[in-house]
């Protein structure tokens, strides 16, 4: 097999591994990718700087760290691997200033890696969201900060590992054009199934099953007035239909390409309008799910910014209020959303105020003098929400 100076095969230049030229079609399509993939990449980008400068100065706006919310970061990730896959989907203008597409070569590879990790990075969140949600409903917990780390960490790791074994397996040159952009050369259509096509239809039909169990728990606890400790049923619900969101958006967007690629295993080639209308359909994640978390970030941050769970019993001694326990007294923004779902301690509402309380003493210091003593009060006030 000949090959070039840098031992590519000289096939590998030349059609169907290369598109040599391409019609105004396919032109415009890829314009229309590339324009999708900014905005994607412009709205995620924004909302991972605007988490992370919460996470950071997470004390001028809630009592507990954003950071430690485990709805949250796996938000977060979900738009970091949106990033990423907006980052190889913005590589259609370099192909469409060059009017065609010639691989394997730095950018060509570069583009089939990122749209390989944002897309099963994307899938595994969206089911790792679709799990995390059901957990906390069915058994009414959530898991140890440590634990948490470990499986978000274990996703990343499941996600590089498939990415990885997609040259390790193909060689070198695997990253080729497939259709309209490069990814998973066409030859190789098992490993395609088992790195990619398999697992993004393991999480389309988890997600439906793992929310079809959670909904079914909560219509059971509400018909049988069932209780779910220290949660609301209507609190609850609203929840999990903002996760539930991620999962429908996630099935919505990818379906059309995950099911041209099934059609094409199935000998049944499809156009490339109709890959470049996929395309720019899955593009769109980034700045749709970016748009999901403005609309349903209240919800989320309900469930575990929980001020009257998370905050520390106050410190009194002497009347007083001492170190940094007075800092926990403010209030955030995050209390007017818990109160009114019924989010409080196990067993019901807890509200709880601190009153300062100021006397003037004429007689405890000398003539025309006046002594002033300072006192705290606290008081707490309980209302059940369930009873067994």
């Amino acid at each position: 097999m000949a090959t070039d100076s840098n031992g590519v095969p000289l096939e590998y230049y030349q059609p169907p591994h290369s598109l040599l030229s391409m019609d105004k079609s396919i032109y415009n399509g890829l314009l229309a990718i590339g324009t999708l993939a900014t905005i994607s990449l412009i709205f995620t980008t924004s909302l991972l700087g605007f988490i992370t400068w919460r996470m950071i100065n997470w004390k001028s706006h809630y009592i507990s760290a954003v950071g430690r919310n485990q709805s949250v970061v796996l938000i977060y990730q979900l738009i970091l691997a949106d990033f990423m896959q907006s980052l190889g989907f913005l590589i259609s203008f370099h192909w469409a200033a060059e009017q065609k597409i010639i691989g394997p070569n730095g950018t060509c590879f570069v583009q089939g890696w990122m749209i390989q990790i944002g897309d099963v990075s994307s899938a595994f969140f969206v089911l790792a969201i679709a799990i995390h949600t059901t957990y906390q409903v069915i058994l009414s917990r959530t898991l140890s900060y440590r634990t948490f780390i470990c499986c978000v960490l274990g996703v990343w790791g499941i996600s590089v590992t498939l990415t990885s074994l997609a040259p390790i397996v193909g060689g070198r040159w695997v990253f080729q054009r497939a259709g309209v952009w490069c990814w998973i050369r066409s030859d190789l259509e098992g490993l395609r199934l088992g790195l990619h096509y398999i697992w993004i239809f393991i999480v389309e039909f988890g997600c439906i099953l793992i929310y079809a169990v959670g909904f079914y728990y909560l219509f059971r606890a509400k018909r049988t007035e069932a209780s779910i400790p220290g949660r609301s049923i209507e609190g609850l619900r609203k929840a999990r239909s903002a996760m539930l969101a991620y999962a429908i958006v996630y099935t919505i967007l990818s379906l059309p390409l995950a099911a041209g690629r099934m059609a094409a295993m199935s000998n049944n080639d499809l156009s490339d309008t109709y890959y470049l209308f996929a395309g720019a359909v899955f593009t769109c994640s980034g700045w749709v799910d970016t748009i999901l978390y403005t609309i349903t970030r209240r919800a989320l941050l309900f469930d575990e910014l929980n001020v009257y769970n998370q905050r520390p019993r106050p410190n009194i001694g002497n009347g007083h209020l001492h170190g940094k326990d007075a800092g926990f007294q403010r209030q955030s923004s995050t209390d007017s959303i818990l109160a009114p779902n019924g989010f409080g301690s196990i067993g019901g509402i807890k509200m709880e105020r601190t009153v300062k309380v100021e006397l003037d003493d004429m007689e405890s210091t000398g003539s025309g003098g006046r002594g002033q003593g300072e006192f705290y009060a606290t008081a707490t006030a309980t209302a059940e929400a369930f009873k067994s």
